[in-house]
């Protein structure tokens, strides 16, 4: 790995290279570091994910044996037993875990509930995580959204997350979003990777959150940037939309790379389309249908139908308009993702079908309301391209095509 690096590092920086060699080489580049991502040491793959100094999320094999040493385990006991709560949340966390004494869920009860009786931030996180899996007692939500809220509150990351989810998600009671996304950019502060991209796709997607893609550009893109692949992926959606910053579909092919190489199946599959149209990398047919080959390998059910078409038009051969005839058999039975599919490829012109936005929009629009986010992206950028006629008569085929409630 670090030999075709370093190669093609140097021949970039002698700028001995033609247009085509160039892009190899940052082809090279690029691969190499998604892969150095994918081998990172758990030390690395902490400061990536968390945004901390490694040595605070990890040990070494000698200090995890010191640690759980029972000369270790009678220091915490006794300053447990002194009333200390650092020593009671700690021995409360040993039992917890199984980590120098036998997993005892009863007895990490009583040790984190003194803990927390002290308004131990940890402690009443982890005492939280008790009550909501109903580990050494009975489930009880809303226990631990009160001990949630008081983790959260004093700026204990794990604990702000853990309320995010549990407003997201509704088990107190009651869906918040806005509240849940307060909570997601409150632990993504402080470096929480997942916190960021949960933050980003609530203010990108969801109905019940005003909306705010330069807001939430900000956010995926400092996701992405501690290492998390689906957050990339989203960066390079946004950048190739033009959404929520200026469109660069340069940029947006190398982070649609990088996510393609972590093993993101949307990505591997987008990165497949981006080749096979050359938009924002050089055009490179076998390169795009190979990592459709892989998201199809993947289960991309996306891919499969794409690549039966790009295989054909690359071959020039009759399967073609086989292969599209059975995506539009697939699109009119109502399948959301064959929708899909055939609205991107009436966007470009791709498939042996003509360049439609009309076409385009019908189908895309149909996908969208049939749960395909990419979709709703797909359609926003392409009514930015059309005049108001043609999305008059979009509009009217769509009203045709949707059936209509009855009184």
């Amino acid at each position: 790995m670090a030999r075709p690096l370093a190669q093609a590092l140097r021949l970039i920086r002698t700028c001995a290279l033609d247009a085509a060699a160039l892009a190899a080489a940052l082809t090279v580049v690029l691969a190499v570091a998604a892969g150095l991502l994918l081998v990172a040491p758990p030390a690395a793959q902490a400061q990536l994910k968390w945004g901390v100094r490694p040595e605070q999320k990890t040990q070494s094999p000698a200090d995890i044996v010191a640690d759980n040493a029972p000369d270790k385990v009678a220091v915490d006991r006794a300053s447990a037993e002194a009333g200390k709560a650092e020593g009671q949340y700690t021995l409360g966390a040993r039992y917890l875990e199984g980590k120098g004494l036998p997993r005892d869920y009863d007895q990490a009860r009583v040790w984190l509930s003194r803990a927390a009786e002290q308004n131990h931030a940890g402690a009443q996180h982890w005492l939280a995580v008790m009550h909501r899996q109903g580990l050494g007692g009975p489930l009880n939500m809303a226990e631990a959204s009160r001990l949630l809220l008081l983790a959260a509150s004093q700026g204990n990351p794990l604990a702000q997350f853990d309320l995010a989810e549990v407003w997201a998600s509704g088990q107190a009671g009651a869906v918040d979003k806005e509240e849940a996304l307060r909570w997601y950019r409150a632990s993504g502060s402080q470096g929480n990777a997942e916190a960021l991209y949960r933050a980003g796709m609530l203010l990108l997607s969801d109905p019940n959150v005003r909306k705010s893609d330069a807001e939430a550009y900000d956010l995926l893109q400092l996701s992405a940037r501690r290492g998390h692949a689906k957050a990339m992926f989203n960066v390079s959606t946004l950048l190739s939309q033009g959404r929520g910053a200026k469109r660069d579909p340069v940029a947006a092919a190398r982070y649609c790379r990088l996510a393609a190489g972590l093993g993101v199946v949307e990505a591997q599959y987008a990165l497949g389309l981006l080749l096979l149209r050359g938009e924002g990398v050089l055009q490179d047919r076998d390169e795009g249908l190979r990592w459709l080959r892989m998201a199809s390998v993947a289960g991309s059910s996306q891919a499969k139908v794409q690549l039966a078409v790009a295989e054909a038009e690359v071959r020039g051969d009759k399967n073609l308009a086989e292969a599209t005839r059975q995506l539009k058999q697939a699109a009119q039975a109502g399948d959301a993702k064959a929708r899909l599919h055939l609205g991107t490829l009436y966007v470009s012109g791709a498939g042996g079908l003509p360049k439609d936005p009309v076409q385009a929009y019908v189908w895309l629009e149909l996908a969208a309301q049939g749960g395909e986010a990419m979709a709703a992206i797909h359609r926003e950028t392409l009514v930015k391209t059309m005049s108001k006629a043609d999305l008059a008569r979009a509009k009217d085929q769509v009203r045709a095509l949707t059936p209509q409630p009855v009184d």
